[in-house]
C-alpha cells in the first residue's frame, strides 16, 4: 500500500510529527497540538494506521540500564550468498539476542548490523559468532548525535 502520501495534508503530517516525537500522546493534546478536536484527530490517527502510514508504536529503551552499554555497527560479507543462504543468516541472527537490527546494502559488505554488548570482552565473544557466518568488519559507536526520534519525517514529503 505505497502510494498514500498524496492523499496526506498538513494536518495529517503534523499528527504524523507528533506521534514521532512521542507516540504516547494523548488524543485530546494530540488535537490541541494541531488544532482539531479529540474525535476528529482520532479519526485521522484510526486512518493513518489503516493505510499503513503509522505502522506501529515502540517503547524506547536506555540498552545501558538493560545491561548493554556498549553498541557497535557490523559489517558483514556472508560466504553463502544463496535464498537458503540468506534463511540461514537471518534465522542465525534473530537467534543472537544481541543483534538489534540487520540491513542489506549494496557495496562490498551485504549486511550492516547494530549490536548491543556487555563489554569489550563479550563484543570479542560476539565477533567470533559473527565470523562464522562470513568477513565481519567492526565500528564501535561513540555516541549518536542525531537520534531517529529527532528527525521530522515529515520534513521528507
Amino acid at each position: 500500500m505505497l502510494p498514500v502520501k498524496s492523499s496526506l495534508d498538513a494536518l495529517d503530517l503534523q499528527i504524523v510529527r507528533e506521534l514521532t516525537r512521542d507516540a504516547r500522546i494523548s488524543h485530546a493534546e494530540l488535537g490541541r497540538r494541531v488544532n482539531l478536536s479529540r474525535p476528529a484527530v482520532a479519526e485521522r490517527v484510526r486512518r493513518l494506521e489503516e493505510t499503513d502510514v503509522i505502522t506501529g508504536y515502540a517503547a524506547h529503551v536506555d540498552l545501558a540500564r538493560l545491561g548493554l552499554p556498549l553498541q557497535a555497527r557490523v559489517q558483514l560479507r556472508p560466504r553463502h550468498r544463496s535464498r537458503k543462504g540468506v534463511t540461514r543468516l537471518r534465522e542465525s541472527l534473530l537467534a543472537m539476542k544481541y543483534v538489534l537490527s540487520c540491513v542489506h546494502v549494496t557495496g562490498e559488505n551485504c549486511y550492516e548490523l547494530a549490536i548491543a554488548v556487555r563489554d569489550a570482552a563479550h563484543l570479542e565473544q560476539v565477533i567470533e559468532q559473527l565470523a562464522e557466518l562470513g568477513d565481519t568488519t567492526t565500528s564501535v559507536v561513540l555516541s549518536q548525535p542525531v537520534h531517529p526520534r529527532d528527525v521530522d519525517v515529515t520534513a521528507w514529503t
